[in-house]
């Protein structure tokens, strides 16, 4: 890396309360720090949080490096002025050794005041570590704009797996066993899960009390508590990121579980890796309240 990139790296993590350089629930510490400086409009330091390779997807906009996402932030903040971000962060590792943080939560602003009508919004962020510290290397966040973002068409597949996703989620989602493996990595709302045969079991109603039955042993999560779900897609993200031929995928939108008509607000994030054939690796989900 370059002299530069290394100093920005290193003003990064002594910045804010060296927030980069702790290693315990630095996720938390990272949603805090980032959106504390776009709240506050502390651009000079939010500068440092980047460099040139930086992606950042907001609102459906892409932009590289760490001049022109401050602009795209400067014009976020310029639409909506004293915003203030409330969330919660799920942290997940990437084959690179990277770490995924999907922060997911509500925005007040000038045009939405009150907790009531907050915007929900979801943010990935994926941080490599240099030599002492922590950088972003990608940022998607969606709060009210809806659309697919694919930036180029060797990212096409991203898409095209989301819609297959969802639709074999929505009719059969024993199909979706596939798409996983034994080291499939899967954060589901609190839950942690590992390889295809726990997350199959946690998306399966009563499939939990089956296998603690045939184990004769407790596991530390249950079941989905529906049998069936419909998923209402709003917005797609796609990016490389995660791992060499990653790419990192973030879909948000709605589901109604069992036929309701009350639909919920989602978000997911999956980091997908070509393993003779296009796989799962990572995996986080949230419903957003």
């Amino acid at each position: 890396r370059a002299k530069g990139e290394e100093g920005t790296l290193h003003r990064a993590a002594s910045s804010g309360n060296d927030f980069l350089r702790l290693m315990s629930s630095f996720g938390k510490q990272f949603g805090d720090h980032f959106f504390g400086l776009l709240d506050t409009k502390n651009y000079e330091k939010l500068a440092q949080l980047f460099t040139k390779s930086t992606i950042v997807s907001f609102e459906g906009n892409n932009v590289q490096g760490p001049q022109n996402i401050i602009k795209l932030l400067q014009a976020f903040n310029k639409k909506y002025n004293k915003t203030k971000h409330q969330f919660s962060v799920d942290q997940l590792p990437c084959p690179d050794g990277s770490q995924l943080l999907f922060i997911t939560g509500r925005r007040l602003d000038n045009l939405h005041q009150n907790m009531q009508n907050g915007v929900l919004f979801m943010c990935t962020a994926i941080l490599k570590k240099s030599e002492k510290s922590f950088w972003v290397s990608n940022l998607i966040y969606r709060g009210e704009a809806n659309g697919h973002n694919t930036p180029s068409k060797e990212l096409k597949v991203g898409e095209q797996f989301a819609a297959h996703f969802y639709k074999h989620y929505d009719s059969d989602h024993k199909k979706l066993a596939g798409i996983y493996t034994d080291k499939t990595v899967m954060k589901y709302e609190s839950d942690e899960l590992r390889g295809v045969n726990m997350i199959m079991c946690k998306l399966t109603k009563g499939a939990s009390d089956k296998l603690e039955t045939e184990r004769k042993t407790k596991l530390k999560f249950r079941s989905v508590t529906f049998s069936s779900v419909k998923h209402d897609i709003k917005h797609s993200d796609v990016h490389p990121g995660g791992g060499k031929g990653c790419m990192l995928v973030q879909v948000g939108g709605w589901l109604a579980p069992d036929k309701s008509t009350q639909g919920v607000r989602f978000g997911e994030v999956f980091v997908l890796q070509n393993l003779n054939g296009w796989k799962v690796v990572v995996q986080g989900f949230r419903q957003i309240y």
